[in-house]
């Protein structure tokens, strides 16, 4: 919250990180962004163990976002795995992050609670200070898959195997869609029912080359592959 005079009470979370990570005191310059895309240049007042204020200077110019607004959708995996998609998702410019349920995998009941999403709003923070983004990515709860095909008219763009899908430049021809939503599967894969759904829906079908990925590693694959396609 911004006083009347321009200086700000950082999160307990980001008060921590200033004072016993980067270990900075009064007079440290910083930057300040909101997750909507506004940075402020800031001058660091007061810094305890009751927390941390900053004093807001000029506006800066964010690095800009992408011009086509992609939600990612990923089946959800196990471990801390989703935690890396997380994570180069949002340094990679997505706009929103769903884990999705799908025929091949049993989400857990911890995924589905709070706390998991917690943790993953927390890396995407991270995640933005790390990269320079000024955008915190939306980070949704567990969605089902027909929830994700049915809950937008944003273009789909849905990575499956080589055999039953062509390039991936297919996903980018003709213009630029102004919002995506794209899908990846879980470890398991997609069934025959989730692709037959998926076409009827309108959706286009790629996929990433010859090789098998871990399942992780596809998000980044995709959208390093979609933004050179697009031209971002």
């Amino acid at each position: 919250m911004v006083d009347g005079d321009g200086v700000i009470e950082l999160p307990n979370d980001e008060a921590h990180h200033l004072r016993d990570v980067l270990r900075l005191g009064s007079g440290a310059e910083v930057q300040v962004f909101d997750g909507r895309g506004h940075e402020w240049a800031g001058l660091v007042e007061v810094v305890s163990r009751a927390g941390a204020r900053v004093r807001l200077g000029q506006a800066l110019t964010p690095v800009p976002e992408p011009d086509v607004a992609v939600t990612l959708a990923v089946g959800v995996l196990t471990g801390d795995q989703f935690d890396e998609v997380v994570r180069d998702a949002t340094m990679l410019g997505v706009t929103r992050i769903v884990p999705m349920a799908t025929d091949h995998v049993t989400v857990p009941k911890r995924a589905r609670g709070p706390q998991s999403l917690d943790r993953w709003r927390r890396i995407a923070i991270a995640s933005v200070k790390q990269c320079g983004r000024a955008v915190v990515p939306d980070i949704a709860p567990v969605a089902s898959f027909a929830e994700v095909l049915g809950g937008s008219p944003a273009r789909k763009v849905m990575c499956v195997e080589p055999a039953i899908a062509g390039a991936l430049a297919i996903a980018a021809a003709g213009s630029k869609a102004p919002a995506v939503t794209l899908l990846i599967g879980p470890e398991g894969g997609w069934s025959s029912g989730e692709v037959a759904e998926a076409a009827r829906a309108g959706a286009t079908l790629v996929h990433l080359g010859p090789r098998t990925l871990r399942a992780e590693r596809a998000p980044v694959v995709a959208l390093s592959a979609l933004w050179t396609l697009w031209g971002w």
